[in-house]
Order: structure tokens, then sequence, then C-alpha cells
């Protein structure tokens, strides 16, 4: 069996910190629809290859052998590097104390990384053991990122059991964190046990509106239509527009024009299409804002439009300034918020100053070249 950690030192970096709203649209990537698997005894699972690897080595390594190679290495940097050609098997044979040993040595990104990495091996044989030494021994971020890894481990093996495991611990956001992306991942498989098991469990203390976002943002990654129609009827029950709007931005994460579309066809206008026009603004901005331009014309006249395009223009400048500001004159001033104008100044101020002052002082007088009037440009500072 070849090392993992070799291949993939290096390639898993967790990117969450403390709260994982922002998660939701940083998951691109569909994973693969598979059979459901959440209610299925281990009996029914399929073998896992890793697993009996695993297995086969646990039987065949010297614990102590490995350790006593470790502690006889003075250099760090190549005591690292060696731990990570061992860890494999030390994490298969005894977990625990390969992690004690890791926690033992000083604090670094490497250790951090390998701490990763063995993490999500331990989760992937035994996520509840895995969930109860990240408990234990870790704190603050750390603590944040590992569960979460965990979690999502877990989901995508049994999330039932992985929600009810953690809802059982003490509240906080860690754990909170964790039950999110367990919904958000075992959505992404198995969209149906998800949703049933959040109207089953209507008063989950104080998450339910944001696990029911978790659950149908990861839904959308899979199935985006029926999530987004599950989404709308949800939203409106709720009253709660913001619902429907993350779901669809889940799905335009992946397919702008599929899912922009699709809500022009569906959605007529009102507060859950205002939510989601917001959404597909920004995404539209870092995507294509040339698309974007494009796209507005086809809004509803009035708030939709010009929310939308105030919000196109600000995020769009936040990446190319100068682009941002010329299409920015060519519209009536109207459409486009003071505070969106003032984004679109500050980023312009920022990157091109001799930009901004001919660029401010040519708009036409009102509220707009009001604000830029307040913005000094570095030059006259000295």
């Amino acid at each position: 069996m070849k090392p993992r950690f070799h291949l993939i030192l290096g390639a898993l970096a967790i990117a969450l910190t403390f709260g994982v709203t922002g998660y939701v649209l940083g998951k691109n990537q569909a994973p693969a629809v598979t059979q459901a698997r959440s209610e299925k005894s281990p009996a029914e699972r399929p073998s896992n290859p890793t697993r009996a690897g695993a297995q086969a080595t646990k039987q065949r390594i010297n614990v102590s052998e490995i350790r006593a190679q470790l502690e006889a290495e003075p250099n760090p940097l190549i005591r690292f590097r060696l731990a990570s050609s061992r860890m494999e098997a030390w994490i298969a044979a005894n977990p625990t104390e390969a992690l004690a040993w890791l926690m033992s040595q000083q604090a670094s990104a490497r250790r951090a990384e390998i701490l990763r990495i063995a993490l999500n091996q331990y989760a992937e044989n035994d996520p509840q053991g895995a969930a109860d030494w990240v408990l234990k021994n870790l704190e603050g971020i750390e603590l944040n990122n590992s569960l979460i890894l965990i979690a999502e481990q877990w989901a995508q093996s049994n999330g039932r059991d992985a929600a009810d495991w953690f809802l059982k611990q003490p509240q906080g956001r860690e754990r909170d964190g964790a039950v999110e992306q367990i919904l958000f991942a075992w959505a992404s498989n198995d969209p149906g046990a998800a949703v049933d098991y959040l109207k089953a469990n209507p008063t989950i203390e104080n998450l339910t509106p944001t696990l029911q976002r978790a659950a149908l943002a990861g839904w959308a990654k899979s199935e985006p239509e029926a999530a987004a129609t599950r989404g709308l009827e949800m939203s409106r029950a709720a009253q709660d527009p913001g619902l429907f709007g993350i779901t669809l931005a889940n799905w335009a994460t992946m397919d702008l024009q599929a899912s922009s579309q699709w809500l022009l066809d569906h959605v007529p206008a009102g507060n859950e299409r205002l939510s989601a026009t917001q959404h597909l603004a920004k995404i539209y901005a870092q995507q294509s804002p040339d698309a974007g331009t494009s796209w507005l014309p086809k809004l509803t006249p009035g708030d939709e439009r010009n929310t939308a395009a105030g919000i196109l223009a600000a995020s769009w400048s936040q990446a190319d300034a100068v682009s941002a500001a010329k299409w920015a004159t060519t519209q009536s001033l109207a459409q486009l918020s003071a505070e969106s104008m003032v984004e679109i100044g500050h980023n312009l101020l920022r990157t091109d100053p001799a930009f901004f002052t001919s660029w401010s002082q040519a708009l036409p007088e009102g509220p707009a070249k009001q604000q830029m009037g307040q913005f000094i440009p570095p030059a006259a500072d000295q």
C-alpha cells in the first residue's frame, strides 16, 4: 500500500474559520451522487479497500520502532518528513498514540498539516473516536477546523449518526459549525434523508434556519433544480427569502447561466427573487462581469434591477475597479446606490489614484460626486 501521506501532504487545506456561513459558496464541486448510504449498517456498506489495507498494515507495523526512529532524529524538518512516511501505518495501528506524539512536537505549519491528514485518516476508520480526541485535545481555530473536517467525513458514511452524536455535545460555535457541515455534506449525497431529518427535528436549539440553508446548499450541488424548487417552497413557508437565495447561489457557483435562467423562468418578482438576484450579481461580478451586464436588463425594472446593478458594480470593482467605474458612468446614476458608488470610488482610489481623480471630477453634479469629494487621493496628503 502506497503511503497516502507522501501523495497528499500539502494538498489538503482547510480554509474554514469560526462560523461556516461562507463555506457554502466555497464548495463549487458537486460530489458524485451515490446510492443513499446514511441509513446503511456497516454490514450493508461495501468493503473499503483503504480501511482493509489499514487493518492489514496494523498487523505488520512495529509502533515502538516508529517512535524510536522519530525520537532519534534531532532535525525537526527531517523528523516531520520521516513522520509523514510512517504516520498512515501508525494511525491505523494506534491513532491516539500517533496523535499524542504529533501534539508533543513544537507547533508549526508542518505539524498542523500532518495533523489534519492524520485526523482525516482516523475519521475514515473511526469518526466518533476522532471527534472525541479532537474535543479533548484541541482548541480555538484548530478545534473548529478539525471538527468540520471530521464532520464532513462522517456525514458521507452516516449522516444521521454524525448529526445525532454532534448534537449531543455541548453547544458552541465549533460544534455548531460541525453540525452545519454535516447537513451540507449529508444533503450532497442523500438530500432526502438530510431534509427529512430536519423536518423530524424542527427545533434543533437555535440552529434550524442555518441547518436548512446548509442542507439545501448541499442538495444544490447534486440536484440543483430539485433543491431550488424545494428551497423556494421552504422560503415562502418560513417567510425567509434568504433561504432560497443561498440555495440558488450554490447552484450558480456551478452553472451561472442555467441557474439564472431557471430563476427568470420559475420565480416571479418578489422577495425570493430579489434575494436570489443579489447573490447572482456577486457571482456574475466574480465569474463574468460582462455577462452580468447583459443579464441585468432581463431583471424587473426598479428595486430588483437597481439593487443587482449596484452589487454587480461594487463587487466587480474589487477585482477591476477601472472597468467597473467606467461601466458605472454609462448607467443612470439613480440606478446605483450611494453605497455602491462609494465602494467603487474607494477601490478605484486604492488601485489607480490618477484615474480616480479624473473619473470623479467627470461625474455629473449630484450625491455621487459629492461622495467622491470626501475621498482624498494619497498625493494630496503629502
